[in-house]
């Protein structure tokens, strides 16, 4: 009853929600988000044929062919817009279809380390985060992505007792590189790093990961696979190579601006990214810093929780949150291209860990937490942020664009 109930909020709060963007004219001041939905505007007028090689619109920064990123967040709303829904706004309403699968997806995930009123109240606390209302009307990757790799996450989590579940692990990895292209490594190291974390904290015995392995292993080869059709694909298009221009853009501009500084640079942009994962999450990374603290009681707590599963979950999430911090604080911070976006998933990673780490730690957040704790709550928490947006830009309003540390 609560699942029925939960889809059938969630299915009026994105029908109301698509139906004001196209009610307001909406369109983002994002330039970014401008620039995707125009381009899969033009592209839903425009043979299907030659959706996989879109041109930059008229009168941008830039002209010719669209090679940045795999076209594959744009197909999607180019296909929208063929089907009927008005073209400037199919950018924007998919990315209202990618958050609500996420915060569905994270809720889901969540369950399968920590209690049910827990991993319900994410629904809404992630919901919350500074990041969430950024980025709560948008038409470029990040939601996309986010969606991709929790989607992957989960798979790799159910494949460890249904091994089909590995097909939505493969499903997502692929998704992932057609939408963020050499960005998609980071699908299978965190899939990788999920199941370390649940094999580290797991009790014993543990059960086996085989099948969540072979499905991340599947989904390795998929998306090489995946990314030799789109080259052919590309090439019969266009008669030009895709990835060896893309390749030599992204990782030659990565390399430029890794090179020439010194440590106390690298220094500086791991301070700067720190700021943002203290801040974007905000205000549950503080209580996930201090249960970290707390951590260091942890194997008294265990032994006196008996090893409760929700304990070791707990601790399986903490781990998870603590590598994907310094996977991508670590990488990102050797390149002097900075971006609030380039660590996008870390946000939220530690925002949902954070938020159980609040749960646990304030006795009025979790009776808050039980008061709210019905299925039409997060979904109509989406539906009121995501109107408030909506209207706030239409009307001229300042909308939520929360401040940042540093430049």
């Amino acid at each position: 009853m609560g699942r029925h109930s939960a889809f059938v909020a969630w299915v009026l709060a994105l029908a109301a929600g698509v139906v004001a963007l196209v009610a307001v004219g909406y369109r983002a001041r994002d330039a970014d988000s401008r620039l995707y939905a125009e381009m899969a505007a033009l592209m839903s007028e425009a043979p299907a044929a030659g959706w996989i090689a879109p041109d930059f619109p008229p009168g941008w920064y830039m002209s010719g062919p669209f090679r940045e990123h795999p076209a594959g967040l744009l197909v999607p709303a180019a296909a929208l817009a063929r089907l009927g829904y008005p073209a400037p706004q199919a950018a924007y309403a998919l990315n209202a279809l990618y958050q609500v699968l996420t915060i569905v997806l994270v809720q889901r995930l969540a369950a399968a380390l920590v209690p049910g009123l827990e991993s319900r109240a994410l629904g809404w606390l992630v919901q919350l985060l500074p990041i969430a209302f950024t980025f709560r009307i948008r038409a470029n990757h990040e939601q996309a992505l986010l969606l991709c790799l929790v989607a992957a996450l989960y798979g790799t989590e159910r494949a460890r007792s249904r091994p089909r579940f590995a097909l939505l692990t493969v499903a997502g990895l692929v998704s992932l590189l057609l939408v963020k292209g050499v960005l998609a490594v980071f699908g299978p190291a965190l899939c990788a790093l999920w199941l370390f974390s649940r094999r580290l904290t797991a009790s014993r015995p543990a059960p086996s990961d085989r099948a969540a392995w072979l499905g991340l292993a599947a989904g390795v080869v998929a998306m090489g696979a995946t990314a030799g059709a789109y080259e052919l694909l590309y090439r019969q298009a266009t008669g030009e190579s895709f990835w060896s221009f893309y390749l030599a853009r992204q990782l030659g501009v990565a390399a430029e601006a890794g090179n020439g500084t010194g440590l106390a640079t690298k220094a500086y942009n791991m301070v700067w990214y720190l700021g943002r994962v203290v801040w974007f999450p905000f205000p549950w990374s503080l209580a996930l810093l201090l249960a970290a603290w707390h951590a260091r009681r942890l194997p008294e707590r265990l032994a006196a929780s008996g090893n409760a599963p929700s304990a070791r979950g707990a601790l399986a999430g903490g781990l998870f949150a603590l590598a994907t911090l310094v996977l991508y604080v670590g990488l990102f911070s050797l390149s002097d291209r900075r971006a609030d976006r380039y660590i996008f998933p870390a946000y939220y990673v530690v925002g949902a860990a954070g938020g159980v780490a609040a749960l646990r730690a304030s006795t009025r957040l979790s009776r808050l937490a039980a008061i709210l704790d019905r299925p039409w709550v997060p979904a109509a928490v989406w539906a009121v942020t995501f109107t408030a947006h909506l209207f706030a830009g239409r009307l001229g309003l300042p909308t939520v664009k929360l401040w940042a540390p540093g430049p």
